[in-house]
């Protein structure tokens, strides 16, 4: 090979190389929405502590409320993001126009429901309280999804990087069933009310429930049923079904059962986080055992059957969600 040839090679080999250093470098050179280049600061969300243990962000979750704290806890912006920013972001949420530096992030979904309402929003993290919107008194309404989640002390910059956020269920549904403990006898809906008393109505920045005055949810729904027992027939009763704010293990949660007719309170001392809890230790699905405190967060629906004597007197079993749970002592009336 000639000089001139050889010097045409080495030249055009340097170009080359100067070409693929601009490509592998085009990414931190240029940040418009139509680059295919990654970038920026993500909150990637997922909800996969769930009874199943698999991701299901995508059905359930609707939006995002993202609250940006700095490094002291205080109070620095708010970012939204309804159901299609998800979507088309794949479930990730953008965090942009922050200084460098450290912050911490809390994201809620479902907050906008006007079944809650929220205190302290726009001040320090000690401050915020979320709350039913009909605090400290009676709540007969299906509780609409609530989730949340956070990201403790973080280093935000302008390089790209994702973050993942797990989301945790703050609302459950429970149906219980009211029926008698042989088939022949019919229980009128009319005749009978239930109710579940806990302290669990406020929540604060942290997802931990906040000491406060009791909270009583009332049914949504009360039909009357019917259950085929294999071994006992088919039993007339009554469902109640009833929606509650996050269930904890050390949050007393009472259950009530009341008669009209004779005006005698049929149960009201049964802890239905004990209740629960029971069954949760007996759970196996995701291969390893549950403590009580996991099981009641990762489950958010239980079928409860309390089962009564047939002069409607006394309590004789509770079956929790396909277990049954022997009624202590045969809980009798007053």
């Amino acid at each position: 090979m000639d000089c001139k040839r050889f010097n045409q090679y080495s030249a055009l080999k340097k170009f080359l190389s100067i070409v693929c250093l601009m490509a592998v470098m085009s990414c931190t050179w240029v940040k418009d929405d139509n680059d295919d280049c990654p970038y920026g600061f993500w909150l990637q969300l997922h909800y996969s502590y769930n009874i199943l243990d698999v991701e299901a962000a995508p059905k359930y979750v609707t939006d995002a409320y993202v609250y940006v704290y700095d490094a002291d806890g205080k109070y620095v912006k708010r970012i939204y993001a309804d159901k299609n920013a998800l979507m088309s972001s794949n479930y990730r949420v953008r965090v942009e126009g922050l200084t460098e530096g450290d912050y911490q992030f809390v994201v809620w979904s479902g907050l906008g429901s006007s079944q809650y309402a929220v205190s302290g929003d726009g001040q320090t993290m000690g401050d915020f309280r979320l709350s039913l919107a009909v605090y400290g008194t009676q709540c007969s309404e299906n509780l609409s999804a609530l989730y949340h989640g956070s990201l403790s002390l973080t280093h935000y910059d302008d390089s790209y990087a994702v973050h993942d956020v797990e989301l945790m269920k703050n609302t459950n549904q429970l149906s219980c069933l009211v029926v008698p403990e042989t088939s022949g006898i019919t229980l009128d809906p009319a005749d009978f009310n239930m109710s579940i008393v806990s302290a669990n109505g406020i929540m604060n920045v942290y997802n931990q429930l906040v000491a406060d005055s009791a909270t009583t949810y009332l049914p949504f729904e009360k039909t009357a049923i019917t259950v085929n027992d294999g071994k006992k027939g088919t039993l007339s009763g009554i469902r109640f079904n009833i929606s509650t704010l996050r269930l904890t293990s050390d949050t007393d949660c009472l259950i009530k059962l009341e008669r009209v007719s004779t005006g005698a309170t049929l149960f009201d001392k049964i802890s239905l986080s004990e209740q629960l809890g029971k069954v949760g230790t007996l759970y196996t699905n995701l291969d390893r055992p549950l403590t009580v405190p996991e099981y009641l967060d990762r489950q958010d629906f239980y079928t409860i059957v309390f089962i009564l004597s047939d002069d409607l007197q006394m309590l004789m079993d509770i079956n929790v969600t396909s277990w049954r749970v022997r009624a202590e002592n045969h809980l009798k009336i007053n």
